[in-house]
């Protein structure tokens, strides 16, 4: 017997009362157990997909984000320092103050083909406020004499799954953006990479769960770091974010985050900013500027050391750090 589809008014009172559902168990979702934040984030993902809907992606920065800017002279390719920047909202620009950049600042963002002045919001990464890569790229230039280029990427509330998922877009933007620059001689040292704070909510914490998260973060790695033959990447340690289970961050995330990095010679175990607690962020998650300054205060001098051994060096692979 042929099964006829539903109809449309039909699917949309499913998706109405699915949708109904969610948000009182969203009510709760704080308090749920691990099973149950799999199960729960599953079973709306598969709805959607049974009733042809995509996951709720979000919408990448295009052409015009960059309004009213205009584009720059882009400095000197061989006497620039490169970087790329990645992963969720605060990677992106999501800070309630855009930061001051110094008109002097030899800082610059590669955006749609070009070059911008490295302010904020800064091109390439989602949102319309602030971010932690204008102070950076400012200290960097002062202490290396070098003009800094970002190639930025962060997208807000994305899990690693949704940098797999070609649907998205995302990686293959971040991607695209990285060969661009490269075809114009500004090769990628150093990539810094900040995110697990929406993981880090559905994550269980088992020996299944914390394997599939770490396969996870291997194989977007792996993509970067094909990208970037010269780069090494920096990944900070990052779950702290709103509600009870983030409140002062998930170790067994962070752990996720340095069992990738130590078994992986061009990845870095980064700053732990789930030690930033909540005078530093404006929702319990997000960094405010209090938390902009110390996050950069602190990663400032190893970013400097990682540079300063790549152009002593002249190879990936190696962590001053160690």
């Amino acid at each position: 017997m042929k099964l006829n589809r539903p109809s449309w008014p039909l699917a949309i009172g499913l998706a109405i009362g699915l949708a109904i559902l969610a948000a009182l168990a969203g009510i709760a979702f704080g308090t749920l157990n691990d099973w149950t934040h799999g199960a729960y984030l599953d079973l709306r993902r598969n709805t959607r997909l049974a009733l042809g809907l995509e996951k709720h992606w979000m919408r990448l920065p295009g052409p015009g984000s960059t309004d009213p800017r205009s584009p720059v002279a882009c400095p000197d390719p061989a006497a620039t320092r490169v970087l790329v920047t990645g992963g969720q909202s605060n990677a992106a620009n999501t800070n309630t103050k855009a930061a001051t950049l110094p008109p002097d600042a030899d800082v610059y963002a590669w955006f749609n083909g070009v070059c911008w002045r490295g302010t904020d919001p800064m091109p390439g990464a989602q949102g319309s406020g602030g971010s932690l890569w204008p102070p950076l790229g400012a200290a960097l230039s002062k202490g290396l004499g070098q003009p800094v280029l970002f190639i930025n990427g962060a997208v807000g509330g994305s899990q690693v799954g949704d940098w797999l998922d070609l649907r998205s877009g995302y990686l293959d933007a971040l991607l695209g953006r990285i060969a661009a620059a490269r075809a114009q001689g500004y090769a990628p040292e150093l990539i810094l990479w900040h995110q697990g704070e929406s993981d880090a909510n559905v994550m269980p914490d088992t020996a299944r769960g914390r394997a599939a998260m770490r396969a996870q973060f291997d194989a977007l790695i792996a993509q970067l770091l094909a990208a970037t033959p010269d780069a090494r990447l920096y990944l900070f340690q990052a779950s702290k974010c709103i509600g009870p289970r983030r409140a002062d961050g998930v170790e067994a995330m962070r752990a996720v985050q340095r069992a990738v990095a130590d078994a992986t010679p061009r990845v870095i175990a980064g700053l732990n900013t789930d030690s930033f607690g909540n005078d530093y962020r404006w929702d319990t998650c997000h960094f405010n500027s209090l938390g902009r300054d110390a996050v950069v205060a602190r990663i400032t001098p190893q970013i400097m050391d990682l540079l300063g051994a790549a152009a002593r060096s002249g190879e990936a692979g190696r962590n001053p750090l160690e």
